[in-house]
């Protein structure tokens, strides 16, 4: 089951899930997405909806995608959607024998990139809020935990630094070279905005799947998006020479970076992805090294 299904990347995913993975899709959401999967009409914020909407289906998993954004509503509103309504996801998972639960909360659920205690961020970084969606998102995360601690309830939680396609990529995730503009692509591995989100729907659903499929880990939290092989001693050189750095880690980087037309901005943040990787299996399918072999040897 798919819980906010209408967005952008319930849309995405769940037809990769079907098409490559044979998944049984359910969509719910407030309004009926547009494509052909059942739908069951469902506001998070009731209980006894969610409870009709995962009741003799036969729900292995629920990836939870339903949420409040930033600024599109009041306080009340954000705490409705963002906590009472993943409690009621988590209990009516618990109350259904649903196996597992996704939770998509947001890197903002701790902190805003160059406001961090420390770079690089990762899943261990102090929570500083500053805005509504932030303290919601981190009670979500709070309430996986606690619904795997008291109840055994398989719940991961992504700390997720957002998705924003770019045109250009196949199905599987493969660079379409007559269509990607790759300097909008090289930009989300230099922290030009949007900022290290993941850049295709191929990419966005191996992190789903994987976090459903891993049976080694029954909880933990994740953050998922595309990172950076810096270390805290580079923080500032990235905000000063960050060609220098990006040469260090990416031979070759600067020749690059010059032929293509590329601005290297400052690095004032990034992030460390590798528990995901590690336990979970996740990285985005190409890392900047492997965008510029590509890009040489098509040359």
């Amino acid at each position: 089951m798919i819980t906010g299904a209408a967005g952008l990347c319930g849309r995405d995913i769940a037809p990769l899930l079907a098409k490559h993975y044979n998944y049984d899709i359910v969509t719910t959401d407030i309004k009926k997405p547009d494509n052909d999967f059942p739908f069951v009409p469902c506001d998070i914020k009731n209980l006894e909806e969610v409870d009709q909407a995962i009741k003799g289906k036969d729900i292995d998993a629920i990836i939870h995608l339903g949420t409040l954004q930033p600024g599109l509503g009041p306080a009340d509103m954000s705490i409705d959607i963002n906590v009472k309504g993943v409690c009621n996801i988590l209990e009516s998972a618990k109350n259904n024998g649903v196996k597992r639960v996704v939770f998509t909360s947001s890197v903002w659920a701790a902190s805003r990139g160059p406001n961090s205690a420390y770079q690089p961020i990762d899943e261990n970084i102090p929570p500083t809020f500053d805005d509504m969606y932030d303290i919601t998102k981190h009670y979500g995360e709070e309430l996986c935990a606690y619904y795997h601690k008291m109840f055994g309830l398989n719940a991961i939680a992504f700390r997720f630094c957002g998705y924003d396609p770019i045109e250009g990529f196949s199905d599987e995730g493969d660079i379409l070279w007559d269509k990607i503009d790759l300097r909008r692509l090289v930009g989300r591995y230099c922290g030009i905005g949007p900022s290290y989100k993941l850049t295709n729907a191929w990419d966005l659903t191996q992190a789903f799947r994987m976090a459903i499929e891993n049976k080694d880990f029954t909880h933990g939290l994740y953050l998922i998006g595309v990172g950076m092989p810096f270390v805290s001693e580079d923080a500032e050189e990235l905000k000063k020479t960050p060609l220098e750095v990006y040469e260090k880690y990416y031979p070759g980087a600067s020749e690059f970076f010059k032929e293509i037309g590329f601005n290297m901005p400052e690095i004032s943040f990034w992030y460390r992805t590798q528990k995901a990787d590690k336990q979970l299996g996740f990285s985005p399918k190409f890392t900047l090294q492997d965008i510029m072999n590509q890009y040489y040897e098509r040359k």
